[in-house]
């Protein structure tokens, strides 16, 4: 996609995806942490914990109550006469996560339906694992750009010029300082009726960017539990900028589910009514389905023969208990002879998952990685097993569902709303593999049971996590922040 000229190129853009001018820094924080862990482990500190310590030592937070307080003081602007409201959804990239799936999709019906003028803007560079979703928004016919790319020099000066916005720019965190400024430079360029943030670090940035902007309406999306579920990836700027974004009229908060509205609510100290819970949406004619042939030349490359297979898709990280997942695995290959194991993903964890899995029985315990053909993994599968600790809305089971696949998964965070117990699959206490494995073997070890859940599960889908329904619904945020009261 070629780009409009510019004098100058953003460092931040001139250094790769990987290496932006935070990402140094990040890593550092990344491994100190990674140490931290391990060694508070040795005395029977666990993450959380840990996370809890950090947050009353550290002292130097990136955050500034009266700065803040004048930032959202600042007055909307006006956007010019439209047919159509303009949307610019923000996201940290379109790689291959169930978020930006799910911001794709949105983005690709709205298009289509030409109600709203849609554009789509990353905060990182779109090259290789970050640009997996980016021929599926453009073939939607969605514009897609990357943060401070197409910005001419005339939108600085403005931004210049605004002696109330420059002071404040000038005056936030070198943390994020720099995401902002450019974040702002585009929503002043772009002039959008709405901002639609996805995910933690895009909902900061670009919450505080569309206020400096004068941006009307704000949607920031939250896509999982409270960032302290997940330490190495928490901020300590998070927390209070949340919490003076949702004492605004001009910003809405979503979740995908309710327990992940719940959570957030409680980490931020508001009341839950303030998350509109907007579940995800799935279009089952779009997933590709996979003939009789396909599957068996599926089943040929993996060397699976006619096992009966229980497959896990999962980011191979802390919070989706890769270990419990091994110990359920290990009970399921040695209850059932003719069961394979095979876990689609990737992650920090994946090694040791791998050497667990060798341990077990390396021919039908495989890590196949990180895989592109998702749904045709799914189409050979008897069961779909899930182990995570916590979860927002877990895309792969409710897509594992939706193509006529039972599901067994743990309980944790909205989990509980993807999976109809009983009837689409089953859900078990967090933490017990042995649940898992019986109920995993019970779908096994019985043909009409599978058959009606795989029925039932592709029913279920439809009708709680319908495309149509998710459009909808967002569609619907969108015109109650434009009608609402302007502070």
């Amino acid at each position: 996609m070629q780009q409009p000229h510019r004098t100058r190129v953003p460092l931040l853009m001139r250094m790769s995806s990987r290496m932006r001018p935070s990402r140094l820094p990040h890593l550092a924080r990344r491994a100190a942490w990674l140490v931290a862990t391990r060694v508070a482990g040795w005395f029977g500190v666990s993450p959380q914990r840990l996370h809890s310590l950090r947050q009353r030592i550290w002292k130097l937070k990136p955050f500034n109550a009266k700065l803040a307080a004048r930032i959202l003081a600042l007055p909307p602007v006006p956007p010019p006469e439209r047919t159509r409201h303009r949307v610019v959804h923000l996201i940290g990239s379109l790689g291959a996560g169930g978020s930006e799936r799910q911001l794709v999709n949105l983005a690709r019906e709205t298009a289509r339906r030409g109600e709203i003028d849609v554009r789509i803007l990353t905060t990182s560079a779109l090259v290789g694992g970050n640009a997996h979703y980016l021929p599926l928004a453009q073939n939607g016919g969605v514009t897609v750009e990357v943060m401070g790319i197409s910005n001419p020099p005339e939108i600085a000066r403005r931004i210049h010029a605004d002696r109330s916005v420059r002071s404040c720019l000038a005056a936030l965190s070198p943390v994020y300082r720099q995401q902002v400024t450019e974040l702002t430079r585009d929503f002043v360029r772009l002039q959008p009726d709405v901002v639609h943030a996805w995910l933690d670090h895009a909902n900061i940035w670009g919450g505080i960017a569309a206020f400096l902007a004068g941006v009307p309406s704000i949607v920031l999306s939250t896509r999982a539990m409270s960032p302290p579920n997940f330490p190495m990836l928490d901020a300590l700027y998070f927390l209070p900028w949340y919490q003076r974004f949702a004492a605004s009229s001009r910003v809405r908060l979503l979740a995908n589910s309710r327990a992940g509205a719940n959570d957030y609510a409680a980490w931020m100290g508001v009341d839950p009514g303030r998350f509109t819970v907007i579940p995800n949406g799935f279009d089952p004619n779009a997933l590709p389905v996979s003939s009789e042939g396909m599957r068996a030349q599926l089943r040929d490359e993996l060397g699976l023969g006619s096992a009966r297979v229980v497959l896990g898709v999962f980011r191979i990280s802390e919070e989706k208990e890769p270990g419990i997942f091994a110990q359920a695995a290990e009970l399921i290959l040695r209850a059932n002879e003719d069961a394979c194991v095979c876990v689609a993903g990737d992650g920090p964890l994946r090694r040791t998952l791998e050497a667990r899995a060798a341990a077990i029985d390396a021919k039908r315990f495989r890590v196949l990685g990180r895989r592109d053909d998702i749904a045709a993994l799914i189409s050979i599968a008897d069961v779909v097993l899930h182990a995570s600790r916590t979860e927002g809305a877990p895309n792969a089971l409710i897509e594992a569902q939706a193509l006529g696949c039972p599901v067994v998964a743990t309980s944790g965070g909205g989990t509980a709303d993807a999976v109809e117990h009983e009837g689409s699959g089953f859900l078990c206490a967090v933490g017990d593999a042995d649940d898992l494995a019986r109920r995993a073997l019970q779908i096994l070890d019985n043909p009409v049971l599978r058959a009606r859940m795989s029925k039932r599960a592709q029913a279920f889908v439809r009708s709680t996590f319908a495309l149509d329904k998710m459009v909808d619904r967002s569609v619907a945020c969108y015109a109650s922040t434009l009608k609402s009261p302007r502070e």
